[in-house]
């Protein structure tokens, strides 16, 4: 289905500031006086729709409609109203069927209890007295335009995988039910407003706060109008929904569109204004009651301030909410506009809305959604938890989170992970705002944030432990002159908990020394430690201590004594793999530790030489790998590339403070991996110089794992017969996806080769692609002269086209030399008189003076690659 780019003029007429100015709360208002509501209403029309005032602002009717004639009866019903178009609409957008598919024909819509009681809308056709009475005429296609306003609802539910119609007034009819429509006559002048309308139905008594009156007017004064209160909280209390009367006026002129050539349906769009959209604070809401985000039944230029945008396709215009995300919307995105504000889907006047208790039945996601948890107050310096909660359309999976919070003192403990602990630091004060960033499998994001606040009070006592070497108590082993931590640990003492960022003050004191020297202070990290690398070949005691800050109170001050002496410490080491490809990884590791006092400690902070020692053939040598440093937990891994076939080994180099000590992790086997190359030429038999594309792949095979050679050159080559040396024609750089294409001109015949050069553990490899024909080119010349015959001393001028062909394919011989010959009169000889070169187009010019009369001949000389052609003879006659 194709349809038609919407009009930019609407066929609405709504209540552009939205109805309720004065009285916005659902408790009693207080009706204002006429000039306060005409002061608040300039240049609209104040009007009273219960107990409330509001302001009414008309718009013009869409081209080729006159809201001043009335519509024949026959016009009318011929009119299908939204149903067939919104059906076809969403055949295109793939929208599943609703139980109730409207069609040209069937005015059914859902029964629903007993037709009559709760929240409802009541359909009404309304006409003066003293009117032509249409109601017996049209009462059917009323009930069927309801139908297709059903239809234009549930198709718009559906597009967020929700259910959602209306619920009319019905009476028994169609395959079930159908609207049931009341026939209501008011007097004479009743249609001159919207005011004027409502204030005569409810003088019959039209006034029911469970009711929405749905108004087919017999009048030819407007297009389309609707009350709406602004008024976007959540809650089933939201007042456009039962806290009053509520009323939609279409005239005759408007009624029954919605079928493609007309755009949208009247009634489903004032209908929505009663259900409590657009409000104001929608994120593409215009200041008067619509939106500017196409294509929506909701969207037009209404004046209100905003200029259109299209961000959906045109079939959305026969639905509602352009991406689900101002007004109606069974599935909202969790944490968006519409979670916390009025949503019209949650209405209790549709089947599986409100109902009365709220919230409505959800639908699935129709995009990246998402929901953020924070547990607040956190305790500076204290971990708290944090939580997303993803919304993932059908078949789309989540591929990342991203923790962040606006300080960076703050740290996450799995910064990747739905669920985290954050953690500030012991400073922090007032809030941050922490976030996290969705992706899912579309590469769609969606980013949710929340505050986190701190809080403060009586201070926290703390306790603090120090350790040296990995060895807490009075004296801690150390090696003479080698490095070894000293580590603060600060932990809550109500929780357990270890707190960040909280400054620990250190100070020592040689055997020797008189004086005890300050360190300085280091801030705790999100383990609750501070560490300060030592070395000593003196006893010397340390100490650390805290201050008192907003949050904590001080720490006693904790100490211990370092006593040095020459260690020999065990070496452990392994290898992940024995037998690996060249240039691939191999990890080592294993532990540096030693005893004391037959506990295990580590040795942290050391450097291990890793080698490898290589068989060669005049006896070995030893390949220096790199350095793996302890961490410390006295753990070590290191990643190495071994490029031959040798025996790994791992050091600790002997000093004053260690004793030597070595591993051997075992033979490692270096295996050099394929090349796996192809190519392919498009047509190797071209004319001289042409260009011949060239395609192919290069890529490493290391037993099965195939992977790109990206970025190594390949190289087309020519070798011509009995040549033992190719000729290089062109080369390229492999891409990263492992294929390359180049298009070099071919000047050589021969043989065609792709070839790679290959690399350090990566064998050469080289494809032939049969024989290359730089053919010869069939020339062809046209020759004019522009006199013939001159006065001696005068020019003639020779013009004509050069081309040449070659397998089928004629094309321009430019930048050619032409050479212009006079061969006399009774003569043989000829001479040259003339040349020029050709253009782009082949074309060219030669101006020539001959002397004597004779004959012109143009020539187009072989050149490489080029045959001979000539053209003429053409006599010239000098005079």
């Amino acid at each position: 289905m194709v349809l038609p780019a919407p009009s930019r003029t609407r066929l609405l007429l709504v209540l552009a500031l939205t109805l309720v100015v004065l009285a916005l709360t659902v408790g009693a208002p207080t009706v204002p006086d006429q000039s306060r509501a005409e002061a608040l209403c300039p240049g609209a029309e104040s009007v009273r729709v219960g107990d409330t005032v509001a302001c009414v602002h008309s718009d013009v009717a869409p081209p080729g409609v006159d809201v001043r004639v009335r519509p024949s009866t026959a016009a009318l019903k011929s009119r299908p109203g939204a149903g067939p178009a919104a059906f076809e609409a969403a055949q295109e957008l793939g929208v599943p069927a609703t139980e109730v598919a409207t069609t040209a024909t069937d005015p059914s819509v859902p029964c629903e209890g007993d037709g009559a009681s709760g929240y409802r809308v009541q359909a009404m056709y309304v006409v003066e007295a003293g009117r032509t009475n249409r109601y017996a005429d049209l009462k059917g296609t009323f009930q069927l335009w309801a139908a297709g306003t059903d239809d234009v609802v549930n198709r718009s539910a559906a597009l967020t995988g929700g259910v959602r119609h209306i619920r009319y007034v019905t009476e028994p009819g169609g395959s079930g039910c159908v609207a049931s429509v009341l026939n209501v006559t008011v007097p004479a002048g009743s249609m001159s407003s919207f005011g004027a309308t409502v204030a005569a139905v409810q003088a019959l008594g039209y006034t029911a706060a469970g009711r929405k009156y749905l108004m087919w007017t017999d009048a030819t004064v407007l297009c389309g109008v609707a009350s709406m209160y602004t008024n976007d909280t959540s809650g089933q209390n939201n007042p456009n929904n039962g806290a009053y009367p509520q009323y939609a006026r279409i005239d005759s002129g408007c009624w029954g569109f919605g079928n493609g050539s007309s755009q949208h349906s009247v009634e489903a769009h004032e209908l929505l204004h009663t259900l409590g959209g657009v409000q104001g604070t929608a994120p593409h809401a215009t200041r008067a009651g619509h939106c500017w985000d196409e294509y929506d039944s909701m969207c037009y230029a209404d004046g209100g301030g905003f200029a259109m945008q299209q961000v959906c396709p045109p079939e959305r215009e026969f639905f509602f909410d352009c991406n689900s995300d101002d007004y109606f919307s069974t599935y909202p995105d969790p944490g968006g506009y519409l979670d916390g504000h009025w949503n019209s889907a949650n209405s209790r006047f549709l089947i599986g809305g409100g109902d009365g208790s709220g919230g409505g039945s959800l639908g699935t996601p129709t995009t990246l959604g998402a929901t953020i948890a924070v547990n607040n107050p956190a305790v500076p310096g204290l971990a708290t938890q944090a939580s997303v909660a993803p919304a993932l359309p059908t078949g789309r999976t989540l591929t990342k989170v991203v923790w962040t919070a606006k300080r960076a003192d703050c740290a996450f403990s799995d910064p990747g992970d739905l669920q985290t602990s954050v953690t500030c630091a012991a400073s922090a004060t007032g809030s941050t705002t922490v976030t996290a960033v969705l992706t899912d499998s579309t590469g769609a994001t969606k980013t949710v944030s929340s505050p986190l606040s701190f809080a403060t009070g009586t201070a926290r006592p703390i306790t603090i432990a120090l350790t040296a070497a990995g060895q807490s108590g009075s004296t801690a082993s150390v090696c003479t002159g080698a490095a070894f931590p000293l580590r603060a640990e600060v932990v809550d003492t109500a929780s357990g908990q270890p707190v960040k960022g909280l400054a620990v003050s250190f100070t020592k004191r040689a055997s020797t020394a008189l004086t005890v020297s300050s360190l300085g202070s280091r801030a705790t990290a999100l383990d609750g430690s501070a560490v300060l690398p030592q070395a000593v070949t003196l006893t010397t005691a340390y100490t650390a201590k805290t201050a008192a800050t907003a949050v904590y109170a001080a720490a006693p001050t904790v100490g211990l004594s370092a006593a040095p002496g020459r260690c020999t410490p065990t070496l452990t080491g392994a290898k992940n793999l024995s037998s690996v490809y060249y240039s691939d990884l191999v990890t080592v590791s294993g532990t540096l530790t030693r005893q004391v006092s037959g506990v295990t400690v580590p040795v942290s902070g050391t450097k291990l030489p890793v080698r490898l020692t290589v068989a060669t053939a005049t006896g070995t040598r030893v390949l220096a790998l790199g350095n793996a440093i302890t961490q410390d937990d006295g753990s070590y891994s290191f990643a190495v590339k071994p490029t031959a076939t040798g025996t790994l080994s791992v050091s600790l180099v002997g000093t004053v403070g260690y004793t030597a000590t070595g591993v051997g992790l075992g033979t490692v086997t270096v295996v050099i991996p394929e090349t796996l190359m192809t190519a392919a030429v498009a047509d190797a038999d071209v004319g001289y110089a042409s260009p011949i594309l060239v395609t192919g792949t290069l890529r490493r095979d290391a037993g099965g794992t195939v992977t790109p050679l990206a970025g190594a050159t390949v190289t087309v080559r020519v070798l011509r017969p009995g040549s033992t040396t190719p000729t290089s024609i062109g080369s390229v750089r492999v891409g990263a996806d492992g294929t390359f294409s180049v298009a070099p001109a071919l000047r050589v015949s021969g043989t065609l080769l792709v070839t790679y050069a290959g690399a350090a553990g990566q064998p050469a490899d080289s494809v032939s692609l049969g024989p290359a024909v730089a053919g010869t080119w069939t020339t062809a010349i046209t020759a004019a002269r522009s006199a013939a015959s001159i006065l001696l001393g005068q020019t003639t001028t020779v013009t004509g086209v050069a081309t040449k062909s070659y397998g089928g394919v004629t094309v321009p011989a430019k930048s050619q030399r032409v050479l212009v010959y006079l061969t006399p009169t009774g003569s043989t000889v000829r001479s040259l008189v003339g040349s020029a070169t050709t253009t782009s187009t082949g074309a060219y010019t030669a101006r020539t003076a001959p002397r004597l009369s004779g004959t012109l001949t143009v020539v187009l000389p072989a050149v490489a690659g080029h045959a001979e052609a000539g053209a003429g003879p053409l006599s010239i006659t000098v005079s």
